[in-house]
């Protein structure tokens, strides 16, 4: 289980976020994600079960043990995952689908990591449809000092609204071993603490 402590400048209160995430032999992919809120102590959270398609990127023990030119490989695949979503807040429950890949540009220790992911979920009532499509790049450096590695991801967000408009949402974060800041090129500045 992952826990951060969350600052941004929208909710203006300090979060604790905790996230799970449970893959079974059949890629069966359950996902819980929860921010209570240390303020007003309102608890928002999501819960995903998801049937993944495709090649998963595997484990870092299991990468270990493989061959570099597996992992390459299997690093270039694409995964589809279909399944039902739950959103506090609204007592609806999504029917979804979602595609992502994820190219390695150059090699070496730490090549330039691309990812596309696009998601469609519609209200199970059949009223609305809702789509947004990720473009983003990342380059971590390790050993950026010596006890401490830096990620920098830069990307762009789109949001498809019902009626088609799309909306794109430029953002970029910068990441070391326990800390985190992002921020969007709308005003958004977030930070994370890791426990």
């Amino acid at each position: 289980m992952e826990t951060h402590l969350t600052y941004d400048n929208k909710g203006e209160a300090l979060g604790i976020l905790v996230k799970q995430r449970l893959t079974t032999r059949n890629n069966l992919q359950i996902k819980v994600v929860g921010v209570l809120n240390t303020v007003s102590g309102q608890l928002e959270y999501c819960a995903r079960v998801r049937k993944m398609f495709g090649v998963p990127k595997p484990r870092p023990r299991a990468a270990a043990a493989l061959p570099a030119d597996f992992l390459r490989t299997v690093r270039r695949s694409m995964q589809v995952g279909l399944g039902l979503s739950y959103l506090s807040g609204t007592d609806d429950i999504l029917a979804g689908v979602s595609a992502r890949k994820q190219i390695v540009l150059g090699s070496g220790v730490s090549p330039v990591t691309l990812k596309v992911k696009v998601q469609a979920d519609v209200n199970t009532q059949g009223s609305q449809v809702d789509g947004m499509g990720t473009l983003q790049l990342s380059k971590t450096i390790y050993n950026f000092t010596e006890m401490q590695d830096v990620r920098g991801v830069l990307g762009c967000k789109a949001h498809v609204d019902r009626r088609g408009q799309i909306t794109p949402v430029p953002y970029a974060s910068i990441r070391e071993n326990n800390w985190a800041l992002f921020f969007d090129f709308k005003g958004y500045i977030g930070a994370r603490y890791d426990l």
